[in-house]
Formats: structure tokens, C-alpha cells, sequence
């Protein structure tokens, strides 16, 4: 099993999050998800503008270890019904780790005007109907002492 999640460089439009099995088919999508960091956090933390390497940037691009998934998180309105823990292995989201950069995951949480993933602290967001659907493919695998990983990388039209 292995997740992909594929956004935009700037990361400012949604993009697409997918779960695929050993061979390769989709168990669960594409469907929709965003890496975009709430700018004003950004320049609350000092951080440049969408800089995914430094603390509250954009989702970084790169590879992920899903550590675990949490259910319940608080506040639900910002992580929806699990927060899942993403251990930087490589890319842009192993530079962030090296920089200081902790607490990257994956959530949900409430949507937007008109329905829309709102921007995050620097996570990926998804629905909270993905996230539940996902958490019942992953979490079985992850208690059977599966590694699992999450590969985030820009999307291609």
C-alpha cells in the first residue's frame, strides 16, 4: 500500500490525493486535497511566503512514514475525525525536519466557503468523508506493523 498526494508547486489550488495497493490499483480516489499554508500564520512565524522547508510553509514535497493516525483529534472543526503523523524521510519534507519543522500530518476538518479545503498550519488537508475512508484502509495496516508511506509530489496535468 502507499499513498500519493500531487498538488500544484505553488500549492495554492487543490490537488489530488490517491491510495493505492501493492500492485498498483486505486483503493481510494483521486480525490481532492490541499497543501496550501495559511498565509497569515506564515507571517506570524516569520516564515517566507509558502516556504514548505521552514515551520507553518506549505506542505513540503517528498517522502513520508505514516507514523500513526489519532482519532479524535481536538479541535475537530480544524482536523476533522484523525490526524494521521507523517515522519519525513525525504525530499523538501526531510529538509523541513532538519530545519526544525515538526508536526506535519495529514487531516480534514471544516470546509471553506462554498465547500473549499481551507489552508492549513502547514499539513495537508482532505474531506472529512476521505479522511474517514482512508483511516479504514490504512489503520488496519499500520496495527499489523506495516510501514506505510505517503509520497507527496507536484502535480502534473
Amino acid at each position: 500500500m502507499r499513498l500519493l498526494v500531487e498538488l500544484p508547486p505553488d500549492r495554492e489550488a487543490e490537488g489530488r490525493f490517491t491510495i493505492f495497493d501493492d500492485d498498483g490499483a486505486a483503493m481510494l480516489g483521486p480525490v481532492r486535497c490541499r497543501g496550501e499554508a495559511d498565509d497569515g500564520e506564515e507571517r506570524r512565524h516569520g516564515t517566507k511566503d509558502d516556504d514548505p522547508v521552514h515551520a507553518y510553509g506549505d506542505f513540503p514535497f517528498g517522502m513520508f512514514r505514516i507514523k500513526g493516525i489519532v482519532q479524535d483529534p481536538q479541535p475537530a472543526a480544524s482536523y476533522g475525525p484523525f490526524f494521521w503523523g507523517l515522519v519525513p524521510v525525504s525530499g523538501q519534507a526531510l529538509e523541513a525536519w532538519v530545519n526544525g519543522r515538526r508536526g506535519i500530518g495529514l487531516h480534514s476538518g471544516a470546509l471553506g466557503p462554498g465547500g473549499t479545503l481551507r489552508a492549513t498550519h502547514g499539513c495537508c488537508r482532505v474531506d472529512d468523508e476521505t479522511n474517514e475512508r482512508a483511516a479504514k484502509l490504512v489503520k488496519p495496516v499500520l496495527d499489523a506493523h506495516v510501514e506505510v508511506y505517503l509520497e507527496a509530489r507536484p502535480l502534473v496535468p
